[in-house]
């Protein structure tokens, strides 16, 4: 599988994927730090510091979206974070917080669909489609006109085809050259979620696509990176975090409720020591598995502790403060990190997402000591 293709589908899809190759070096995202906001409303809630450091990283000429960068051999390829953007709407929903912004960055995302998600059949993304669908659910957009397409029959339009198997979301546009093909669970997830999370029943996935999802599980309940028209080749693919995260949500989402308590067991077992998950520990997997065991109804105390923990308070700079790093000391990778962690500090999985009743400032770490 090219690395470059993977890349460029992890990078649509979403921040965690990114984050994690930008950790060895081969894609990283490269934000200028926020500049601070002066007589800002304040917080000491973890999840509405994140989503206000978010809403100040916005960039462009009505700051409304996020840009990114990945190494391709010498040369650093910039591109605009659609997935990361549509991240970051979702923490600022679901902190409460920060709806100016969001408005923004959802019109933008409207503006922007068709270079995000795909122009035709052809080139449809059903991960980034599913990804708008839980904006456009969280931000009340009508899923069947945003940005003047209906996300519901465009995510849909893909199962099956061109080699697909049945209830499998292709994800690759047409005339892929077969050694640059890539197949993300993550990508099959977020379409399920996406539907299975619209409040229309009638947009809900078939029993094809949630058996396709369920089918991919290992034994011990585990998900794959990579998906497998075979189910029965699907565990000879690295096990990841990430993947079970959103494969665990979006089952719950569809009600397969014996699939998804396989992969929250699998999930507690991957918990490091310290509450962190992840190889090694990182925010946006710990992200990841807290939203999904919340969504099963188990505890994620520790780790959402382990996300306190990795936040920059009140000791750090002030363009930096409620960013939380991705590992150790704050870096490029913090945007990425913070973009998925801040949903998880609400402790909002990405079904129990939404706007309502959010606040449209953007508010700061609450702190008595001054710094630059």
């Amino acid at each position: 599988m090219n690395l470059i293709r993977r890349t460029a589908v992890l990078a649509a899809l979403s921040g965690v994927a990114v984050a994690s190759l930008g950790a060895t070096g081969s894609a990283i995202a490269r934000p200028k730090a926020p500049a601070a906001a002066h007589h800002a409303t304040k917080t000491k809630r973890p999840a509405a510091a994140a989503a206000g450091f978010l809403a100040r990283s916005l960039i462009g000429k009505h700051h409304d979206h996020l840009d990114g960068s990945y190494v391709s051999g010498k040369k650093t390829i910039v591109y605009v974070n659609y997935g990361e953007t549509a991240d970051a709407i979702l923490s600022m929903d679901a902190a409460h917080v920060a709806q100016a912004a969001a408005a923004r960055a959802t019109r933008y995302l409207e503006a922007h669909v068709k270079a995000y998600a795909g122009h035709s059949v052809a080139t449809y993304d059903p991960g980034a489609f599913g990804k708008l669908l839980l904006v456009a659910e969280a931000q009340r957009v009508d899923v069947h006109s945003f940005g003047g397409l209906n996300l519901v029959n465009a995510v849909k339009a893909t199962e099956g085809v061109r080699g697909a198997a049945p209830g499998e979301f292709q994800q690759n546009q047409k005339g892929t050259k077969p050694s640059f093909d890539y197949f993300s669970t993550v990508g099959q997830a977020l379409a399920v979620l996406g539907l299975a999370n619209s409040p229309h029943a009638a947009d809900a996935p078939d029993a094809a696509a949630v058996s396709f999802l369920a089918a991919q599980q290992c034994g011990d309940g585990g998900y794959p990176t990579e998906l497998e028209s075979d189910p029965a080749t699907a565990c000879k693919a690295v096990k990841d975090v990430d993947s079970t995260g959103y494969a665990v949500q979006a089952l719950l989402a569809a009600r397969d409720h014996t699939a998804a308590t396989l992969g929250l067991t699998w999930l507690k077992r991957a918990e490091h020591s310290g509450g962190g998950f992840g190889t090694p520990a990182n925010a946006n997997s710990t992200a990841l598995a807290v939203q999904a065991l919340i969504a099963g109804g188990k505890s994620a105390t520790k780790p959402q502790k382990w996300l306190e923990k990795h936040q920059v308070g009140c000791t750090g700079r002030v363009a930096r403060r409620g960013a939380v790093r991705y590992q150790g000391s704050y870096d490029a990778a913090a945007l990425l990190a913070t973009s998925q962690a801040a949903q998880a500090l609400a402790g909002k999985p990405l079904a129990r997402i939404t706007k309502t009743g959010a606040a449209k400032a953007a508010p700061v770490l609450a702190c008595t000591a001054k710094r630059k």
